[in-house]
């Protein structure tokens, strides 16, 4: 499935496959309503097929969690009984799963951007994913908190080493360490690991 909000690893086209996958079931998905034997029956039906289709096209782009979902169905303002058969035909064709949406969020969000566990957490509680799942999801694949912190701030420096190296007067590496200290808080890191990577990465790089 798709990344969060990218469309990942170059070498496959996660994107493509989701929208392969949304066709063949679309079908089914579209048409499991009940023989209608009415007007009244009919009318909803065609309002469930109408707000499937929405979901379609926004599944086709990227996964989504049921709360997500289920807020776009309330800001198109749809029927509380449209919205709720909606949300099943489209749970029953398998194309709602909240486990699945939050391992692919931490791990495209880890990778692309390097946000602490706190930072996910809190990302994917806002999604309204369930606290077990997002358990779950922070301990597959993962990786030392502060390994990530520690790479996050050696490809800042990267760029500032030769500054780094030049400063006689200690200004520029306080500039850089400031920097580095509001990166790592806005990522979501603890402020003691913050101060702990950022002067030991700044010691490698300026030798003091």
């Amino acid at each position: 499935m798709t990344s969060p909000h990218d469309d990942g690893p170059a070498r496959s086209d996660p994107r493509r496959a989701v929208v392969h996958a949304l066709e063949r079931r679309s079908a089914a998905l579209v048409a499991e309503g009940p023989r209608t034997v009415t007007e009244q029956e009919a009318a909803f039906d065609r309002a469930v097929v109408h707000e499937c289709r929405y979901l379609l096209r926004l599944l086709s782009a990227r996964r989504r969690s049921e709360h997500e979902l289920r807020a776009r169905l309330r800001e198109r303002e749809v029927p509380r009984a449209v919205a709720a058969e909606t949300i099943a035909r489209t749970a029953r064709a398998g194309l709602i799963d909240d486990a699945a949406f939050a391992r692919d969020w931490v791990a495209q969000r880890r990778e692309l951007r390097g946000l602490s566990d706190e930072a996910l957490r809190r990302e994917l509680e806002t999604r309204g994913v369930a606290g077990d799942l997002i358990a779950t999801a922070l301990a597959l694949g993962e990786t030392d908190e502060e390994d990530r912190a520690r790479a996050l701030v050696r490809s800042r420096l990267a760029r500032d080493e030769r500054a780094l190296r030049e400063d006689t007067d200690g200004s520029m590496r306080g500039k850089v360490a400031r920097r580095l200290d509001a990166l790592l808080r806005r990522k979501g890191y603890d402020g003691a690991l913050a101060l702990r990577v950022i002067s030991t990465e700044l010691r490698a790089v300026t030798g003091r």
